[in-house]
């Protein structure tokens, strides 16, 4: 491990032990949250759980969807078990969202994927959902508006979202919109030596066939993207529902606002899957909306972190290893060898 990811590595450890150890316990301690919840859990209604569960399957299924729009030869066997890996690699290694990048690239091809097909699904599904992440501020905050006046910092907030949102699809627009940026972009590539040449040609074919692959599936991929965002959301409501947390005291405008808000915290990542930074601003966005018993809604989001955190890492590492493991895929050889520098070719 380089000095620059020890470095990364000790800032990630101190500011979850800050999170966890210092600042949830400064809304509500964890003994009071225990005594708050301890009683209800031996209580959920079946119906309620049943809804938990099937939810929580939903989720954890619903991100390898928008990988199937956009590549259709992928099963959705192998497309769920590449991207619980990949979520394992980004919760826990800091610097894990680009390590996962090359985890699915790596599975990707061992499952006979073109290496152009790759880049273009890894590019376009990461496009798509940052556009959704960041113009959802925007919609909570105008729903909210409708039923209460709106405190500057939300305000505040969700220009930030609307910003990036608005500089995220400038880009996006512009380099889907002709071959000039591409190309402009492949020379600047062209002078770092360590990354070879022909990057103009190689950015301009992917372009070319993102535009086309987004005529055949854009809306399958916009479909799959939103859905994916809205089943998260469902499952934050049923969390704070199953711990008790009533809908006279939070409705579902003031929850979309702090889900929305309360993720733009972690547009920066600074700990690996945005533990301990998540759940402060999770809870802090929640308080800040409702009225709510705060060591429920504490409660609600340890519980909503455990089912969107630790299970799919848990699930991501039984997913590496039956890759690593299990029956062989074919290419799998290959792609090992050439998981260090993906290439677009």
């Amino acid at each position: 491990m380089t000095r620059s990811r020890w470095f990364r590595a000790a800032i990630a450890t101190v500011v979850v032990a800050v999170c966890y150890g210092w600042v949830l316990p400064a809304f509500a301690s964890y003994g009071d949250v225990l005594d708050r919840i301890g009683p209800r859990l031996g209580s959920i209604p079946v119906a309620t759980a049943t809804i938990l569960t099937v939810v929580t399957a939903a989720n954890l299924v619903a991100p390898s969807m928008s990988q199937i729009a956009v590549l259709p030869s992928l099963s959705l066997r192998r497309a769920v078990w590449a991207d619980w890996a990949s979520s394992a690699v980004t919760n826990l290694l800091p610097g894990g969202s680009a390590l996962a990048i090359g985890l699915t690239w790596s599975m990707y091809r061992s499952f006979g994927l073109a290496s152009t097909a790759i880049a273009r699904s890894v590019v376009v599904t990461g496009v798509w959902d940052a556009l959704v992440k960041l113009g959802t501020p925007i919609l909570a905050l105008a729903w909210l508006s409708t039923q209460r006046p709106v405190s500057p910092t939300l305000v505040q907030a969700a220009l930030v979202g609307a910003v990036l949102f608005a500089v995220a699809a400038v880009l996006t627009v512009t380099l889907l919109a002709g071959p000039g940026p591409a190309t402009a972009i492949g020379r600047l590539v062209d002078r770092l030596p360590v990354l070879g040449h022909g990057w103009s040609r190689r950015l301009d074919d992917l372009r070319t066939d993102t535009v086309e692959l987004l005529g055949q599936r854009g809306r399958g991929l916009t479909l799959w993207t939103v859905a994916g965002h809205v089943n998260l959301f469902v499952l934050l409501v049923v969390c704070l529902r199953v711990v008790g947390v009533e809908r006279s005291v939070l409705g579902w405008a003031p929850m979309l606002a702090a889900f929305a808000f309360g993720r733009l915290v972690t547009a920066i990542p600074i700990t690996p899957g945005g533990l301990g930074v998540m759940e402060v601003g999770l809870t802090g966005a929640l308080g800040a909306v409702g009225q709510a018993d705060t060591a429920l809604v504490v409660a609600a989001v340890l519980l909503f972190r455990l089912l969107t955190f630790a299970l799919p890492t848990a699930l991501g590492a039984i997913g590496f290893l039956w890759w690593q493991f299990g029956p062989p895929t074919g290419k799998r050889q290959e792609a090992q060898s050439s998981v260090a520098k993906p290439s677009i070719t």
